[in-house]
């Protein structure tokens, strides 16, 4: 399991992705024909990145939204986005499993018409139930597209291509997070917050309907689903999510005690949502490892800088997200990662981006205080922008590029599961760090920043472990 499959095995995956298509077009080069496809596939599989814009939209009108429900508490309305989260970690373990059994493209298509339906409810909704319940409902189908977008693009590529493929996937991703905010915002300034609701629609639409054109339908192994295991996973994830998002916290001996029932039955149960296989090889499990610290650590500075910029620095909103912007645009560099990983291997490119990352983090520490320093700042956004771009979207193709391709989609589910809830923990650890809205201490700020350095360290000191990948040939 820990070997990278073979090149041949690679040209029958592609071969396989071409062939319905061939025919339609006999002048054109198969070779030609093949990449052109894989490369409009993964477009289309990047559109998933919808989820950012619908959390940056949601973001920006929740001003609105409190002024559109005056009766409301802000902790109901908190469940517009807490419940979105919840449906996404509670389900996607399942996922796996369906799409499985009915297709993955089949589950994409529907995954992103359901979106769209929730949407345009959402936006209509006349009272608060009536939009968290749209919004959970919205969650549910996110997993459904989520867990499948990658798993349906990425096959097309041969092994020594993919690393490229999922750095463009990156840029995707950064893409959504500059624009969210921009157009969100403009759309519900000239309208009302119900238009960042529908920011997702457009490109939903266009996702579920050039699918069919791009991707082949793929299946799994037809296995019983486990329902069981489905119940234990999914309110252990739900009951996990409510403590690190709500700070129930009392709920978390039920989260730990159903999350560990989740882990026996995962391992002695003949059909289990996620098979053991999965864990036994080495490169998924370290990458996965390193997620973990990565993905707390981004959404542990994503919570304090914009806190610190405003808090500390008494900078205008305007002014602190030109600021958040310029990791964004840095970590467009995830392209030239992703190609030197396809020649050189993932260890080596993830392990020096986590202490790029946590340098950025360690200098803000020391250089920056009380009074504004441009160029401190500025420092520091450039070595943090650079080393997570370098290990963000690039450490999830670490993980999936040594599976099989029938365990994709459920290795995604159980990947994507992880970044979902242990992004919560970041935020809600970074939170509980700085204290109550008003606070203005600089300290807090250094050792919510720590937090987040530590993320990044852990990530680096996991992919020591990540086996060496064999030298794949240089693209042509």
């Amino acid at each position: 399991m820990d070997q990278p499959r073979s090149t041949d095995r690679s040209l029958r995956a592609t071969v396989f992705a071409i062939t319905p298509t061939v025919g339609s077009l006999p002048d054109v080069d198969i070779s030609e024909r093949s990449t052109t496809r894989a490369w409009l596939g993964l477009l289309v599989a990047s559109m998933s990145y919808v989820l950012v814009l619908d959390a940056l939209a949601i973001a920006v009108a929740f001003p609105e939204i409190e002024d559109a429900f005056s009766n409301s508490a802000r902790t109901t309305l908190a469940w517009i986005t807490t419940g979105f989260t919840i449906a996404i970690a509670a389900v996607m373990l399942l996922v796996g499993q369906l799409a499985d059994r009915i297709g993955w493209r089949r589950t994409f298509m529907i995954g992103m018409g359901a979106f769209v339906c929730f949407a345009l409810i959402g936006a209509s909704a006349p009272n608060v139930g009536v939009l968290i319940g749209a919004r959970v409902a919205q969650g549910v189908c996110a997993a459904l597209f989520t867990v499948t977008a990658f798993p349906l693009a990425l096959p097309a590529f041969p092994l020594d291509r993919r690393g490229t493929a999922v750095g463009w996937i990156g840029v995707g991703g950064a893409t959504s997070a500059l624009l969210g905010p921009v157009v969100g915002g403009t759309l519900i300034t000239l309208t009302s917050w119900r238009a960042g609701l529908l920011l997702p629609v457009p490109l939903c639409i266009l996702a579920a309907g050039f699918a069919p054109k791009v991707f082949d339908e793929r299946k799994g192994e037809k296995r019983p689903i486990d329902f069981l295991g489905f119940l234990l996973g999914g309110s252990g994830a739900s009951a996990l999510a409510l403590v690190i998002l709500q700070r129930w916290w009392l709920a978390t001996p039920a989260a730990v005690v159903l999350l560990l029932l989740f882990g026996v039955r995962v391992a002695r149960h003949r059909y289990p949502l996620i098979r053991p296989e999965l864990f036994a090889d080495q490169r998924y499990l370290w990458a996965l490892i390193s997620q973990t610290g990565t993905q707390t650590a981004v959404f542990a500075w994503f919570f304090s800088m914009p806190l610190f910029l405003a808090n500390i620095w008494g900078w205008s909103t305007i002014e602190t997200g030109l600021v958040m912007a310029v990791p964004m645009l840095l970590s467009f560099n995830s392209v030239l990662v992703g190609r030197y990983a396809d020649r050189h291997g993932y260890r080596m490119v993830l392990s020096t981006g986590g202490l790029i990352a946590a340098a950025g983090l360690g200098w803000w520490m020391i250089a920056l205080d009380n009074e504004p320093s441009y160029l401190a700042l500025a420092i520091g956004l450039v070595v943090f922008g650079w080393g997570s771009g370098q290990v963000g979207v690039i450490g999830m193709g670490a993980a999936l590029n040594s599976l099989n391709d029938d365990l994709l989609a459920e290795g995604n589910a159980a990947l994507q599961t992880n970044r979902r809830l242990v992004q919560g923990l970041g935020a809600a650890t970074a939170l509980a760090i700085l204290g109550n809205r008003d606070a203005s201490s600089f300290a807090a700020f250094r050792w919510a920043w720590a937090f987040a350095a530590g993320g990044y360290l852990i990530s680096a000191i996991a992919m020591w472990w990540y086996p060496a990948d064999e030298k794949q040939p240089t693209p042509k």
